[in-house]
Order: C-alpha cells, then sequence, then structure tokens
C-alpha cells in the first residue's frame, strides 16, 4: 500500500513538551482520523508535516517528496483547512481569489465561487466581518478548489453547526471515490471520524499510541461492565478499570474470554471512540479531566 505521508522517527523537545520518535505512514486515498487530547500533539505532528515548526530529528516525506527541500511545489498539491483564522482581513473573497489564482498552479475558480454559495459565505464581505464558521468554510472552500492530492485538516469542524458539519462529511466521502485524494483529518469531534475514516491514529503526550483500521479497531476493543468482586481474577483482561455504584466498566482485548470465564457476571458492549481515550488513560494512569 502506497503511502502519502510517511513520518520516521519524527523527534522535538519543547521544553515541557515532546514529541518521541514518531512513526506514522497516511495511507494514500484513505481517510486518516487523528484523535488524543488537547495538548496530545496533534496540531504540533501536523505543523512539523508543513515545516511551520523544524523537528530535532527524524525524516517526513510528503507524496514521495521530502517536505523541507520540496515544500513550495507540495503546497500546491496540499489542501489546509486549520481552526484558527490565517487569512488577511481587509480584503474580501472576491479579492482573495485573485491572490489564489496566482498562489496555485490548478485554481479553479468557478469551483472555489460554487462553494462559497453552497456554503452561505458572501464573497463581498469583508474577511474580518466574516463569523469564525464562515471563515472555516471558507479555508475548506480553498481547499477543495485547486486540485489538492493531500487534504490535511486540523480541528475544521469545532467552529461549525451541526447541519454543516453533516455536509462537510458527505463532501469529504464524495472525494473518497477518487483514489488520487488522501485526507488527513484531527478533530476531537470522534463521531465525526466514526463515520467517514478509514484508520484512526492515536496521539497522546508527544507518542503514537496506536495506528489502526477503524474497523480492526473496533473489532479488536470491547467495553465490558461487571460486578466488581471479579476484578482481582479478571485484571489481566481488563484496560482502565474504573468502578463505580453498579460495579466496574473497563475496556478489553478478550471479550469471549470473559464471557466464557464469568458468564452473565459480565456484559460485553460496543465502544465509541471517546470511551476507547478514557479507558486508554486510565491505564496509563493519567488524571483524566472532565
Amino acid at each position: 500500500m502506497m503511502n502519502a505521508v510517511t513520518v520516521a522517527g519524527l523527534e522535538k523537545d519543547m521544553g515541557r513538551f515532546r514529541l518521541k520518535d514518531i512513526n506514522l505512514n497516511i495511507r494514500k486515498g484513505y481517510i486518516t482520523g487523528l484523535i488524543g487530547e488537547n495538548g496530545s500533539g496533534k496540531s504540533t505532528l501536523i505543523h512539523h508535516m508543513l515545516v511551520l515548526k523544524k523537528q530535532d530529528g527524524g525524516r517526513i516525506s510528503i507524496l514521495d517528496k521530502d517536505l523541507e527541500k520540496e515544500r513550495e511545489e507540495l503546497l500546491n498539491r496540499i489542501g489546509l483547512v486549520f481552526a484558527e483564522d490565517r487569512f488577511p482581513q481587509n480584503i474580501n473573497p472576491k479579492r482573495l481569489n485573485g491572490l489564489l489564482t496566482v498562489y496555485y498552479d490548478h485554481w479553479h475558480a468557478d469551483t472555489f465561487f460554487a462553494y462559497l454559495e453552497r456554503f452561505n459565505v458572501d464573497a463581498t464581505s469583508k474577511i474580518k466581518f466574516l463569523s469564525t464558521g464562515e471563515k472555516v468554510k471558507l479555508s475548506i472552500a480553498i481547499a477543495l478548489s485547486h486540485d489538492a492530492e493531500l487534504l490535511i485538516l486540523d480541528e475544521p469542524t469545532s467552529n461549525l453547526d451541526p447541519t454543516f458539519r453533516m455536509e462537510l462529511l458527505n463532501i469529504l466521502q464524495t472525494l473518497m471515490t477518487d483514489e488520487d485524494v488522501t485526507i488527513l483529518f484531527s478533530t476531537h469531534i470522534t463521531t465525526d471520524l466514526e463515520k467517514i475514516a478509514d484508520y484512526i491514529v492515536m496521539i497522546d503526550d508527544g507518542e503514537v499510541l496506536f495506528d489502526m483500521e477503524k474497523d480492526v479497531l473496533f473489532e479488536s476493543y470491547r467495553k465490558v461492565k461487571g460486578d466488581r468482586k471479579i476484578i482481582d481474577d479478571a485484571g489481566e483482561l481488563l484496560i482502565g478499570t474504573t468502578i463505580n455504584a453498579l460495579g466496574f466498566e473497563a475496556m478489553t482485548r478478550e471479550p469471549q474470554a470473559l464471557v466464557e470465564l464469568y458468564g452473565r457476571k459480565v456484559l460485553i458492549e460496543n465502544l465509541t471512540l471517546d470511551e476507547m481515550m478514557y479507558f486508554i488513560k486510565r491505564e496509563k494512569g493519567e488524571t483524566i479531566n472532565g
């Protein structure tokens, strides 16, 4: 399988935070979801992919090219959507279109204005007067209008209403009918990834904890509930055990073994990505907020 992005041995010491030997493959032609708590390293990793930060060690290859040596060419082939605003404020999208025509080799103005109309973004309003959500929609329209082979979306849905979030997910799924397009989607709204992602990468405290095909991930782990009296015996089969008034909850990779050992004393259920993150954090023995 070909990779759109290969990260090998990425290291970065930022004092209180460090990326630790990051090895990661973003498969070409698929949607990869990047999950993790705020401060886990998601955006820092993406910034290194775009040479917005300089790594201490390791190598990053994007679309079979060295990003540091061929950054200008690669940025023509990458569509970027950030949660924060990165636009000149005193021009409108119509004027911005003229600048983008010069910047991108394969800019499609008709596509750009069609998306702005579809997203209800006023092309004649100065960008500084657009709402936060409208600015994100503007960023999405740009990313989708220059034949990008790789879309990198860093928390794009955080400031979007649920209706438009669903529309964006539909657009991304439609794009994936073209096997030449690859999407890296970083978000804390994990339900979005449950709908559309092919692969899931979890990063925590600057480390990649897993990089798995989504369907395999959900097949590999289950939530288990049961009588707290069995915790001591079943401990090795449980991940991130939490005790409550009704008994215990945990994650497991051995649901069938638990059923065979304890029968009706345990209940096996499917997990969400949020629950996986929760139990993994508990297993690491870290404080969980919220």
